[in-house]
């Protein structure tokens, strides 16, 4: 059994020193620009040479996120400051741009490159893809399950979140912070409209319906590490030090233990910030959080409460009991009542308490007890009835302080193994060292004295007091495991030389470090050939998964036809058993409505697709084909030949790297200069394609929008919207796959007025999305001909689309 490595979130210089004390194997942190958490404190270059010090010192490995999409004006800053990065010694940097992996392969190829999540590889095309780039490491999507995870086959290490807050979407796939508030979680700057609170169609309840609870895999590290992962990842780079120093430090002890097959429980990873946990999908585990913020620990709930008076009844597990000084929350039906607890509680048994005679218990190992809270600190009073709230522990004074004394007395969890030969060379003192770090690199220094030994007036100095001046380690995280003293302890010298000798010698060894892991620094300069603009003809593509489009569309070039769910509802199905008779007859269908049309159609896979969804729609090709039935595919999975908008593509670098695809469709998150910067520099610009009009998918998801009772309050038959507070209405669909749900843009993008714009700069390939549309949709493609032939008529769009908006462009 292989015990990961444990990677802590750093958002600073502070949080770096929790996380070492704590006892992570590894950190990964941010600069200023290029991380996916652009409002984190985050670190200017020397800063990160300093953390990158520091840590080595450590034995603790340091990965910098330079995780967002990279727009073609940025690449070349971007490569120079990888080059910085690499000078420095970073042992690693997460990367979620295509192109960018290129470039490093080309111009750093010894610096190494982790896949992010953000590049959402939940299949085994995808790691075979990511491997042949030569990614050292792939970070799994969080939506990963346990018995995936066990099916695929790399000589790359996984990496999996065990800790911290989840995103409602599939990370890389949400483009909702974008186009909601132009803020892109893509480049580092999502808002999170999933914590707002929504409604859903059919139901009058508004909740936190995009709001999972976090994820805790503390109770999984065994299956974990049974599953060969090589890192388990703690998420939280803009969460305050207490919760860095509680995670990180019961994450170390319960690895620690499990190398002596030992399992442990905590309590106080529920103490410091949550939203209440699941295990998330590793297990198939998802629930709603209750409410945005910190819930808690929940201990018990409220059995009686009246002027200045609360009594809870405490659930017997609980070991974590409420002092003075601590936080409780109280929720109840929707509403919340926080307070701080200003007096001793006293805790009794619920026999005492039924019979009015309230006794303190020593014993606070019993159960049924009930803790009886006189009076509290508050800003407000409660404004509902606080009996039978659920009671959740928020804050806990003991751990306040526990954290403080783990960022300021603890120590790194691997320690350097130092030998120390002492002798003297010519009278002079001299000291050698020989540091082996915990990557087994080999560090060996000398130094020389400048003040030589002498026969001594009264004391010599002898053997054991050298010995005993050498073996301290002062700050320096080393473990002195052998000294040498070749001395015969007969002459003297003042002790503060033997100190200043030792100290040298650290410094010394400190600086070899450092040196070990830097590199020279080159400057590199990317040509830039403007493409010419060269005369094509100008296609229009069309998306659909409605039949009645195919009979009756013409005059495009390409249809990508997407098979609907059988049916549409807003459930989950966790079973995997994929109708394929229903999926050969649809498309089979689809060949035969098609077979006299001019355009080519092309089957369009959902952009997720885990292994078990890629088998099936495998054996939907096969049997298609032996029925020489020809079938082209969109898919981002690699194998594609046509590729879809999921694919982030924000470069010139990605789309040269993507070479087998024929069409590639371009991120419709960039903005006008964007599409001009790609454009002008694309070595085959009749390669890409844009999305000038429809629904762009914001969400996808493999988690539920509704639990419970909730499924029977809407009818099955009906449309499904979020709803947000402005009253927009988010379309919801499912795709083919069982597991995913889709949230569609509550308006559309729509580039009518800037077709012609975009044709005279050199795009040839113009899409519009016309799935889950009406049955007339399709009659929006004459609108855009016409278009591109000089006839603009807004007004005939609004038959077809009401809500329309240019985006980012």
């Amino acid at each position: 059994m292989r015990i990961p490595e444990l990677l802590a979130p750093v958002g600073s210089m502070e949080h770096l020193k929790v996380a070492i004390n704590a006892g992570a194997s590894s950190v990964y942190l941010s600069g200023k620009d290029y991380g996916a958490r652009k409002f984190a404190q985050n670190f200017t270059l020397d800063e990160i040479n300093e953390a990158v010090n520091t840590a080595h010192l450590h034995n603790v490995k340091v990965y910098v996120t330079v995780n967002t999409l990279i727009k073609q004006d940025e690449l070349e800053d971007v490569i120079n400051y990888l080059a910085k990065l690499y000078s420095i010694g970073v042992d690693a940097v997460l990367i979620q741009d295509l192109g960018l992996v290129e470039l490093i392969n080309r111009h750093l190829p010894n610096l190494k490159i982790h896949a992010s999540t953000q590049m959402t590889c939940e299949n085994q095309l995808k790691l075979d893809y990511l491997e042949s780039k030569g990614i050292k490491r792939v970070v799994f999507p969080r939506e990963m399950r346990k018995d995936e995870i066990e099916n695929l086959k790399t000589n790359m290490e996984l990496e999996i979140f065990a800790h911290g807050a989840l995103c409602y979407s599939y990370s890389g796939q949400c483009l909702m912070s974008s186009f909601k508030g132009g803020r892109s979680g893509n480049r580092g700057t999502c808002a999170q409209p999933c914590r707002q609170k929504y409604k859903v169609s059919g139901i009058k309840k508004e909740d936190y319906y995009l709001s999972p609870c976090d994820l805790s895999l503390f109770d999984k590290l065994k299956e974990i590490a049974e599953l060969n992962i090589s890192c388990i990842k703690i998420e939280g780079r803009m969460r305050n030090k207490e919760y860095l120093a509680i995670v990180i430090s019961n994450y170390r002890k319960a690895l620690n233990k499990l190398r002596s097959g030992k399992e442990t429980k905590s309590e106080e990873i529920n103490l410091v910030f949550n939203r209440g946990f699941v295990e998330g999908q590793f297990n198939n585990d998802s629930k709603r959080s209750l409410r945005s913020g910190h819930i808690g620990l929940k201990i018990g709930h409220v059995i009686d409460s009246h002027k200045n008076q609360i009594a809870i009844k405490i659930d017997d597990e609980t070991k974590s009991i409420p002092q003075k000084g601590d936080g409780l929350l109280l929720i109840k039906n929707n509403k919340d009542y926080g307070f701080e607890i200003s007096q001793n509680p006293l805790i009794t048994t619920l026999n005492h308490f039924r019979k009015g005679k309230n006794k303190q218990i020593k014993d606070l190992t019993r159960k049924d007890k009930v803790l009886i809270v006189k009076k509290v600190w508050q800003n407000k009073k409660s404004n509902f009835n606080l009996n039978e709230s659920t009671v959740f522990l928020t804050k806990k004074h003991d751990l306040i302080k526990k954290a403080h004394e783990i960022e300021n007395k603890g120590n790194s969890y691997v320690k350097s193994k130092l030998t120390l030969t002492f002798s003297i060379k010519n009278k002079f003192p001299k000291l050698k060292g020989r540091l082996t770090l915990a990557n087994k690199k080999g560090i060996e220094c000398e130094v020389i004295g400048n003040t030589p030994f002498e026969k001594p007036l009264k004391k010599s100095v002898s053997q054991d007091t050298v010995k005993k001046q050498l073996s301290k380690v002062d700050n320096y995280p080393y473990q002195i495991i052998q000294i040498n003293v070749n001395y015969d302890g007969t002459l003297f010298i003042p002790i503060s030389k033997i100190n200043e000798l030792r100290r040298d010698l650290f410094k010394n060894i400190e600086y070899e470090i450092t040196k070990s892991y830097s590199h020279d620094l080159k400057h590199i300069t990317l040509k830039s050939n403007e493409s010419e603009i060269r005369e094509t003809d100008v296609n229009i593509s069309f998306y659909t998964n409605n039949l009645k489009h195919l009979k009756n569309i013409e005059g495009v070039k390409r249809v990508y036809l997407e098979i609907p769910p059988e049916i549409d509802t807003l459930d989950i199905n966790n079973d995997e058993n994929y109708n394929l008779n229903y999926m050969i007859n649809f498309l089979k269908e689809a060949f035969e409505i098609s077979h006299s049309k001019d355009y080519e159609l092309i089957w369009k896979w959902p952009d997720i697709t885990h292994d078990k969804l890629i088998k099936a729609l495998n054996k939907v090709k096969g049997i298609l084909n032996k029925m020489h039935y020809n079938i082209p595919i969109m898919s981002n999975s690699f194998k594609g030949d046509y590729g879809p908008y999921s694919m982030n593509i924000t470069n010139t670098e990605t789309i040269d790297s993507l070479e087998n695809y024929k069409i590639l469709t371009v991120s419709p998150e960039l903005s006008k200069i964007d599409y001009e910067n790609i454009i002008k520099y694309c070595k085959n610009p009749n390669k890409l394609e844009l999305i000038v009009q429809g629904s762009v998918e914001l969400m996808k998801t493999r988690y539920s929008l509704l639990y419970g009772k909730e499924f029977k309050q809407v009818k099955k038959d009906s449309k499904f919207f979020l709803i947000d507070r402005n009253n927009n209405k988010y379309p919801i669909h499912k795709s083919i796959s069982s597991q995913e749900l889709i949230l569609f843009n509550f308006e559309d993008i729509s580039l009518l007025s800037q077709i012609n714009h975009l044709k005279e700069i050199g795009y040839s390939n113009f899409a519009i999305d016309g799935r889950f549309r009406d049955d007339n949709y399709y009659e929006i493609v004459d609108i855009y001909k016409n278009a591109l032939e000089g006839k603009l008529d807004k007004n005939s769009l609004l038959k077809y689309s009401t809500k329309n908006t240019l985006g980012n462009y």
